[in-house]
């Protein structure tokens, strides 16, 4: 970001204002068309072995990652890797003590946390706008400060614009941000409050149910601060939880385990990592991540988090590409420690009917004597940063600030600096009664078919000749379909969108009818995609497909689904006709080179192979082995070359070793041993 972020300002009062910051970023369009069915969304559908060891309380309204439905958002996947300087607006908080840089169009994300005393960053301040594969909807950046909710994984408001705006009071402004999710159908809130003259930022964080009915939820705060060698993780423990690859369950682990290493240092985990801290009986929960000389970023909260983690991506070739991957080469080092309302991050939480869940969180610079943060007792560690959070950060003043913030949170905004989605002013409309308190949800754009839906309850006959650009699956959604249906006769689009529905409750029958229906009176891409999703016949999905890419209006990603579908169906006549006839720009899709890289390496052209994996994918996801897989394809058909046979396992390490997996196809999450196997 500019340099101008970390200029002084004279020492005083809060302020709030816009300004724009110049850096490197890649493109990032919006979110696609296609609407992923579950087997389809970007986290995936693994068998996770049970958890051990874990308590009642570490596993109540737990869930298995990948099984349930991102419907009705769409994903983020039109990205590249250009970083082109190009402008990002922010929003600053600044009183000369600490600078806050908010970016609204990016779910809100706290970009910088400036520390002028200190003269350093306290969250890890990426260099450069780089999204990568690794969120709930697909697109995901590293650095700053993340409200993950109100569904598993990275928020699905990490690409998307919310609302902003400053709420004035007697003791200085607040920054809210806030916006509608649409799979939970509850608001989520953050206050930003930084008072004059103090070097902490409180957080409030509010999670509005309006609905009759209780609801399961998710939060997690994600902090990512620079790592540094010999950085220290202290947070309460008297045990500790971990993730175990590759299975990801949960388990149980000694906290430092002394049958390992001391975990508490990230720099001695040489894979992927999470470890949550667990002290069910501790009287203050807090985290706190300390450099050589016991200084660093401590975060406490109020008892409505009961959950702290730190991440980390692992000291192996392929973390480290990783963090490199999503900023500049040397310049990616991070970790991430994390507070949230569960104990862990494979759980929900209760979301009473017509209720609200509050917290507030304190963050700021902590200085501990370095002997005793470095001190080999982990005891000593956590009681010396215990201590120093309790002088840094006095439970009277968090419980004065929650007190305050709370009584606020409901007042609404003086102005507003950044709009978001539509979607809950259109919820407020459908329902009849406003989902929070304070929070205004009116945005300035044309209606659409939802609109005309949650205002007249019919589709007005403009909206009626087109696929729309959004979806709605929920109950609320699907009844006011059905009542159009009644109202004003069932057309190809309330059945299209009816089928969809249907599909994303897996009542596929219903769904095949639909889609059926609505295809024969208008034949729309989407129609003809959705047909082609749930036929069993290869030969009719293909013909389905190609009518689907033939009709009006269909976007360039249905493209990327037709090659891979030809790919799994090994129907390579077919993809070898479609992508001939491919517009350029079509052709030059990611996940279309990666296809006809998997083609090339099956029928063996291993020139064609190494020419397409010399250029440096955008859209690899976290864990996914693809490109090892087809650079071991190529090492072994040059082998086989070379040798004029199959070569022997022997052979075969040898070759490896003296070829390795480059650095920027190395998307591996695990520990590899010299001969590239896991």
């Amino acid at each position: 970001m500019n340099r101008t972020l970390q200029k002084p300002r004279a020492e005083g009062v809060t302020t709030i204002a816009q300004t724009v910051v110049t850096l490197p970023m890649s493109h990032l369009g919006g979110p696609s068309r296609l609407p992923r069915l579950r087997w389809q969304q970007p986290i995936p559908d693994k068998a996770t072995p049970p958890s051990r060891g874990l308590t009642a309380e570490e596993s109540a309204d737990a869930f298995d990652w990948g099984k349930d439905s991102i419907l009705p958002y769409g994903v983020y996947d039109d990205y590249d890797r250009a970083q082109q300087p190009a402008d990002m607006p922010l929003i600053v908080l600044d009183n000369g003590r600490l600078r806050i840089a908010v970016a609204p169009q990016y779910g809100g994300r706290i970009m910088q946390l400036y520390d002028y005393a200190l003269g350093r960053d306290l969250v890890f301040r990426n260099p450069v706008f780089q999204p990568a594969n690794l969120a709930a909807l697909n697109a995901w950046f590293s650095g700053g400060i993340e409200w993950n909710g109100l569904i598993p994984g990275h928020t699905p408001f990490t690409a998307a614009p919310v609302f902003a705006g400053v709420v004035e009071t007697e003791r200085g402004p607040v920054l809210r941000i806030y916006e509608f999710d649409r799979i939970v159908e509850a608001t989520w809130q953050i206050d930003l409050f930084l008072p004059a003259g103090e070097d902490r930022l409180y957080v409030h964080g509010r999670i509005v149910n309006a609905a009759p009915v209780e609801k399961h939820a998710y939060w997690w705060t994600n902090v990512a601060v620079p790592a540094s060698a010999g950085m220290r993780v202290i947070s309460p423990a008297d045990y500790a939880i971990e993730h175990v690859l590759p299975g990801n369950e949960l388990a149980r682990f000694a906290f430092p385990d002394p049958a390992r290493f001391d975990g508490s240092y990230p720099g001695l985990w040489k894979g992927a990592t999470s470890v949550f801290f667990r002290k069910p009986d501790a009287k203050r929960l807090f985290i706190a991540a300390l450099d050589r000389t016991g200084t660093g970023l401590a975060q406490t909260a109020t008892s409505g988090l009961k959950g702290r983690k730190f991440f980390y991506f692992g000291t192996a070739a392929g973390g480290q590409h990783w963090m490199d991957y999503l900023a500049r080469k040397d310049e990616g080092d991070y970790i991430e420690i994390q507070a949230g309302i569960t104990p862990t991050q494979n759980q929900r939480f209760v979301l009473a009917a017509e209720s609200e869940t509050r917290w507030t969180e304190v963050y700021g610079g902590l200085s501990v004597d370095p002997a005793a943060a470095h001190c080999e007792s982990y005891a000593i560690a956590e009681r010396a940063t215990a201590e120093a959070v309790d002088r840094r950060f006095p439970q009277a003043d968090l419980t004065e600030v929650d007190g305050f913030l709370t009584r606020l949170s409901q007042m609404p905004v003086d102005r507003r600096l950044a709009a978001g989605s539509p979607w809950g002013g259109r919820q407020e409309k459908l329902t009849g009664k406003p989902l929070a308190a304070g929070l205004d949800f009116s945005v300035d754009r044309p209606a659409d078919l939802w609109d005309d839906l949650a205002e007249s309850g019919k589709i007005s006959a403009a909206n009626l000749t087109r696929v729309p650009a959004d979806l709605a699956v929920s109950d609320a959604w699907v009844a006011a379909l059905e009542r159009s249906a009644e109202a004003q006769g069932k057309t190809w689009l309330h059945e299209l969108l009816l089928g969809i529905a249907a599909l994303d409750r897996e009542n596929v029958a219903t769904a095949r009818d639909l889609f059926a229906r609505s295809t024969a009176v208008h034949p729309s891409w989407l129609g003809l995609r959705q047909q082609a999703l749930i036929t069993e016949n290869g030969a009719e999905a293909e013909r389905l497909y190609l009518a689907a890419w033939k009709a009006e209006d269909a976007p360039a990603e249905l493209a990327v689904e037709i090659v891979q579908f030809l790919l799994r169906a090994d129907r390579s006549a077919a993809l070898e006709i479609f992508l001939a006839d491919l517009p350029e720009a079509v052709a030059a899709q990611e996940r279309i080179v990666l296809a006809r890289a998997s083609v090339a390496a099956t029928q063996g052209d291993l020139d064609t192979l190494e020419a397409l994996l010399a250029v440096e994918f955008a859209t690899i996801r976290e864990g996914e082995d693809l490109s090892a897989d087809l650079w071991h394809a190529l090492q072994t058909g040059r082998l086989e070359q070379r040798l004029g046979r199959a070569p022997t396992a022997a052979e075969l390490e040898t070759h490896n070793r003296a070829n390795p997996l480059p650095e920027h196809l190395d998307f591996r999450m695990r520990v590899v041993l010299e001969d590239g196997t896991n």
